[in-house]
């Protein structure tokens, strides 16, 4: 069996409990690894894979909510052995051998050194950083290869056909709905029916049964702004090419993509509201010491003699704001928001900094300010001794949620944009900056 590469941003579920969720370090069980966090965008169900620095073929797996390990006694290295094309696995611990497995009781993960059955433990990996989520309150409309809006198209039945200019018209908005798993499905707003794969392999808009296999797409992002929709069948939604009136509809074909397979989401403007929970921080880690300032001073006279200081250094604050959307569509992204930070005592104040600013998601940023620090120094007679100014640095994990603002074009032809508001529960704040300064003097020594 090949030695697989996981991505680097995972969520996992098992291969034998697919209706138990993902797996997620249940805090209330001392860090137990358990399966139960129901939905893929839960920034719970986050796994970064970090592969080992002397083996490449095993790696650590860190839950980006509480910057944890998946645990386990003595050594928390994994291998991932992938098992076949439908991108099954299982995970091998480094240091027993043994593949890790979960209890069907109470769906706890463990190492089990002997399996029952050769496929016990199997899991599925979705990698995060080319999930798609669409917006699921307003409208959307889907602008294909041809530069046309998808429209709502009668011909003995209910197509969808990219023939359309105009993207506010009834007939061209669709509205989503997000499962857990990642799938949506799409409702035609001019039909009020749902998005179905029929068994000709036309995607017709001709059903309400939300129950229905066929009904379910998984959003592909290709790139910054346009997406694919895989069907049911495992083929790409794309332009097809006929001799008759349904020339330009969409279908499935092929299960690779094409230029045909995508489409483009359609908004003007998006404003993100921040609202940080430091209640459920993980708190402060990979906390180390820095020096924003250090000097030399001499004391050359006879007797004891006060210095005062006055110095600048350059404080740094690093931040990075994420969450389970991974697709934009280039448009303005504007984040008004206050930002957390690590405060003296290694608290985190809410409010440390305030931002109003276009930004882009899951990108690293950072603030330099020049800080001026006072003090002053006693030094003995005939005496030279090296100041410091010396803080720590430390990282801080904040989950928040947010309010998002979205200025869409809607029907009637002709109107206004309008502003459409949402809720989002999934995001993760990381920042890095300094804090706890003291005036530090050492190597006092005579001259």
């Amino acid at each position: 069996m090949a030695n697989w590469a996981l991505p680097k941003a995972i969520a996992i579920k098992s291969q034998d409990f697919k209706d138990k969720g993902h797996i997620y370090r249940d805090d209330d069980h001392k860090g137990a690894v358990a399966l139960g966090e129901e939905s893929v965008y839960s920034t719970r169900a986050r796994i970064e894979v970090e592969k080992a620095k002397n083996n490449d073929k095993y790696v650590n797996l860190r839950f980006s909510y509480t910057n944890r390990l998946v645990p386990y006694p003595l050594c928390t290295l994994f291998k991932p052995v992938k098992v076949d094309d439908d991108v099954v696995f299982y995970l091998i611990h480094a240091q027993s051998g043994g593949r890790l497995v979960i209890d069907s009781a109470s769906f706890f993960l463990y190492v089990e050194k002997e399996p029952s059955s050769s496929n016990q433990g199997h899991l599925l990996a979705v990698d995060l950083d080319s999930l798609v989520r669409l917006p699921v309150r307003g409208n959307l409309a889907f602008i294909g290869d041809n530069a046309k809006y998808l429209k709502a198209f009668t011909w003995g039945n209910n197509y969808f056909q990219l023939s359309s200019d105009i993207p506010n018209d009834t007939l061209s908005r669709h509205q989503v709905t997000e499962q857990p798993d990642g799938h949506v499905r799409l409702t035609s707003i001019h039909w009020s029916a749902l998005w179905n794969l029929a068994n000709s392999g036309w995607i017709l808009g001709n059903t309400t049964n939300a129950n229905s296999p066929n009904t379910l797409f998984w959003p592909v992002k290709i790139n910054g702004n346009t997406i694919a929709l895989r069907a049911a069948d495992g083929k790409f939604c794309q332009r097809r090419v006929t001799n008759n009136l349904a020339n330009g509809s969409i279908g499935t074909e092929v299960s690779s993509l094409t230029k045909q397979a995508e489409l483009w989401r359609n908004w003007w403007r998006r404003v993100w509201y921040i609202t940080s929970d430091t209640r459920s921080s993980t708190g402060v880690f990979d906390e180390t010491s820095y020096t924003g300032w250090s000097s030399t001073l001499v004391n050359s006279q006879d007797v004891e003699v006060t210095i005062s200081l006055s110095f600048t250094y350059e404080d740094t604050k690093e931040y990075t704001i994420a969450r389970s959307y991974t697709l934009e569509t280039g448009v303005p992204t504007l984040f008004d928001s206050a930002l957390p930070f690590v405060r003296k005592g290694g608290s985190i104040d809410d409010a440390a900094a305030k931002i109003s600013a276009l930004l882009q998601w899951n990108a690293a940023n950072t603030m330099t300010a020049t800080v001026t620090g006072k003090g002053s120094v006693t030094l003995p007679a005939k005496t030279s001794a090296v100041a410091s100014y010396v803080g720590k640095r430390g990282t801080c994990n904040v989950p928040f949620y947010y309010t998002q603002a979205d200025t869409v074009v809607n029907a009637p032809i002709g109107s206004l944009p309008v502003e459409v508001v949402s809720e989002g529960i999934d995001g993760l704040y990381t920042a890095t900056n300094t804090y706890d300064f003291n005036l530090v003097i050492e190597k006092t020594q005579a001259i």
